[in-house]
């Protein structure tokens, strides 16, 4: 990837570039042509080659961008993980408002019009991954699917290895998930015009009482086990 110094400037134009590309990209994939994410940045499609090298350089700075947006959003929710987990019993109370505030994060950030281009890119990689994808999850997604995944262990005292376990935290991840994936469902079947902050909250509560239903339900399975 072409590492020219930039000025306050170029980072501008990197910037411009990068959320064109993501949104460009996300549509059409790999696809999408330089001409259109330039033009969309409102750049020379010269600035492309000036700053990424090529398409394929500038897919892999969507990527980073992405990996980067999502850890910063998530890195005090792995802080406080690795350190609760540290712990030699860590208390089920912290645990569970631990991974409500994450599940909530990650509502307020799904429900936003703002990231709706992030996720195209994300789940055209999910169902079509490239080496994008691989560069998002081990920076970011793999290693916060663990915490999630140790933390429901840590609280209902299952394997966090075992893969019944890894499949629960998925199916919670996937709870969340489904109010982008599927927000034109859940919007024509409740009448819903858009997510605001009441209906955000709303969709909250829901998630916690799923989230309740599991860390109880596992709990007793581990203890009847």
């Amino acid at each position: 990837m072409n590492t020219t110094p930039t000025t306050s400037k170029g980072e501008q134009a990197r910037s411009q570039l990068i959320a064109a590309a993501i949104a460009q990209f996300g549509e059409y994939g790999l696809n999408a042509t330089t001409r259109e994410i330039a033009a969309q940045a409102g750049h020379n499609i010269a600035a492309i080659t000036y700053y990424f090298g090529s398409k394929e350089d500038l897919y892999l700075a969507c990527a980073q961008w992405i990996a980067d947006f999502i850890g910063g959003n998530f890195r005090p929710h792995a802080e406080a993980a690795e350190k609760l987990l540290a712990q030699p019993t860590p208390d089920k109370t912290a645990i569970r408002a631990l991974i409500l505030s994450a599940c909530r994060n990650m509502i307020l950030l799904l429900t936003r019009d703002e990231t709706v281009n992030l996720s195209k890119f994300i789940s055209r990689e999910q169902l079509s991954p490239t080496q994008a994808y691989q560069l998002i999850h081990d920076q970011v997604i793999s290693p916060l699917h663990s915490h999630f995944t140790r933390l429901i262990a840590a609280y209902t005292g299952c394997d966090a290895s075992q893969t019944e376990t890894i499949l629960h935290t998925h199916a919670l991840l996937g709870e969340v998930l489904a109010f982008r994936l599927g927000k034109e469902t859940i919007l024509l079947r409740t009448g819903w015009a858009q997510f605001d902050e009441q209906k955000t909250e709303q969709i909250y509560q829901v998630i916690t009482s799923h989230l309740d239903f599991i860390l109880q339900g596992l709990t007793q399975r581990s203890l009847t086990s």
